[in-house]
């Protein structure tokens, strides 16, 4: 993806194993493109003590949802949800939507299961992709369940190649996944990705 940039003049940053940080996150400045490539989770509903009737911390799903990054695994190693927003390495949903995305074109999470969440009657999905978009983001590309890495790349790659072709982003989203359907028929390979936003 970088290569399809730099053919474009696109100005980009690559953070990868210890620089990609939650700080270094949290400090972006409206990116017009916001791609990460990690380990997205969510967390079903965790039993929690109410305090004076009100809910928990585990009660709100956008603390029960989250991209991991640089000292995740020893967040994850605790179990301990309430420690999530307290350590660098897991961004919360809750935290995502701090971000400054206002300019941001689109924001792609190229991970595992960042589309799920937990509905809430008249209010839709709490989770990640609902995160981005109340940040600024036009547009979010997310996923609904596990999926394959290499065939994860190829989407990409093409989806990429077209959109700086000059095509829509939602045309040369739609196409991508119906090439990458053409070759690996099963819904596994390309079910899970979906687009969602203003255009």
């Amino acid at each position: 993806i970088t290569k399809l940039l730099a053919r474009q003049n696109w100005k980009y940053t690559t953070l990868v194993l210890d620089s990609a940080t939650e700080a270094s996150i949290k400090s972006m400045e409206s990116p017009r493109v916001f791609h990460v490539a990690t380990h997205g989770f969510f967390m079903n509903e965790v039993k929690s003590e109410k305090e004076d009737g009100k809910e928990g911390i585990a009660d709100n799903p956008l603390l029960r949802s989250g991209l991991l990054f640089t000292g995740a695994g020893a967040l994850l190693a605790n179990n301990n949800i309430y420690e999530f927003n307290k350590s660098d390495g897991i961004l919360t949903a809750y935290e995502a939507m701090n971000l400054n995305l206002d300019n941001t074109e689109l924001v792609i999470l190229s991970a595992c299961e960042t589309g799920r969440g937990e509905i809430k009657s008249g209010e839709g999905v709490y989770g990640l992709q609902r995160s981005f978009l109340v940040a600024g983001a036009d547009n979010v590309v997310m996923t609904l369940f596990k999926v394959n890495d290499e065939i994860t790349q190829e989407l990409m790659n093409d989806f990429y190649s077209h959109w700086l072709a000059g095509e829509s982003k939602r045309d040369a989203f739609q196409a991508a996944k119906k090439r990458i359907k053409n070759k690996y028929e099963n819904p596994i390979y390309w079910g899970s990705f979906m687009m969602i936003g203003l255009d």
